[in-house]
């Protein structure tokens, strides 16, 4: 009689056991690991729609006006260099010397004469740590610039406060002395695993969607998993 109830003592325990573990397995994993590193051929992915950014922009429609799959270089035409990191998304003579390995953008407009621009480029980089020294001279770079002028316009601009956080860097630069209703230019860079997501956005009032685009974009990266 006593062996029964042994028995029955250490199959009730086992159960137990067994209970406890079937409820640990069903919590959901958590991540620990580093992500893999993106390769060229999935960035142009992560890229939004022109349905996408119309929505943030808040107009009817957007249309991609141009496609690169390599920076621009717009240097000669920005006096102080200092600024063209702030001027403007994906350009050449900013990434230099940084090891970054392809690219990808789009410039989009609302075809309204121009009363919304959007230009979103991603930029890749060998591995998470390079990006991330990318991410970090710009932080310490981009509060040099003050003012700049489009040499080719003569319009001049004035960033206002630079804001860095949750590796997201941001400023709206607004042209000076621009016809009403005012034109300016939101500016986003965030680093997600090894890609550099770098946003411009131009209208009356950008507000903040230069760094909303640029979210959403990097939640497509994040997605790469």
């Amino acid at each position: 009689m006593r062996r029964a109830v042994a028995i029955a003592g250490i199959a009730i325990m086992v159960t137990g056991c067994a209970s406890t573990s079937s409820a640990e397995s069903a919590e959901p994993p958590t991540r620990t690991m580093i992500p893999r590193p993106l390769v060229e051929r999935e960035i142009g992915e992560v890229l939004l729609s022109p349905e996408e950014i119309a929505a943030l922009m808040g107009v009817p429609a957007m249309t991609v006006i141009e496609a690169q799959t390599s920076l621009s270089d717009h240097s000669d035409i920005m006096a102080p260099i200092e600024c063209l990191a702030i001027d403007g998304a994906g350009e050449l003579q900013v990434y230099a010397n940084s090891d970054y390995r392809a690219s990808r953008d789009q410039s989009l407009n609302d075809g309204e004469g121009w009363k919304t621009y959007v230009k979103q480029a991603v930029v890749l980089f060998p591995y998470l740590e390079k990006a991330g020294e990318f991410f970090d001279a710009s932080v310490a770079q981009w509060p040099a610039c003050r003012e700049y002028t489009h040499t080719q316009s003569g319009s001049v601009w004035n960033p206002g406060e630079i804001t860095s956080a949750d590796r997201t860097l941001s400023t709206v630069a607004m042209q000076r002395d621009a016809a009403a209703p005012g034109w300016g230019c939101g500016r986003a860079l965030v680093h997600r695993n090894n890609v550099i997501v770098d946003v411009n956005t131009c209208s009356a009032a950008p507000g903040d969607s230069a760094v909303r685009i640029a979210h959403q974009i990097a939640d497509k990266v994040d997605a790469q998993w």
